[in-house]
């Protein structure tokens, strides 16, 4: 609610993602404009390529283990 009150009243603007998920859930609405829409965009694709970083160095570790 006070992410929507900023947004129409201080002309604010947010992303917003669901995390947990196997992919991360963009969450938008009709209301939003494009701006907050990219930025939810951008955030859903900084979250992929951080877990996908994160799987590269656990798998580069676990390599490391086994020599």
């Amino acid at each position: 609610m006070l992410a929507k009150s900023l947004s129409f009243l201080a002309g604010a603007d947010a992303a917003g993602i669901v995390l947990g998920a196997r992919v991360p859930i963009i969450l938008t609405s009709r209301a939003d404009s494009l701006l907050t829409r990219l930025a939810s965009c951008a955030v859903g694709v900084l979250v992929v390529a951080d877990r996908r970083k994160a799987i590269a160095a656990s798998h580069s570790l676990k390599e490391v283990r086994h020599e």
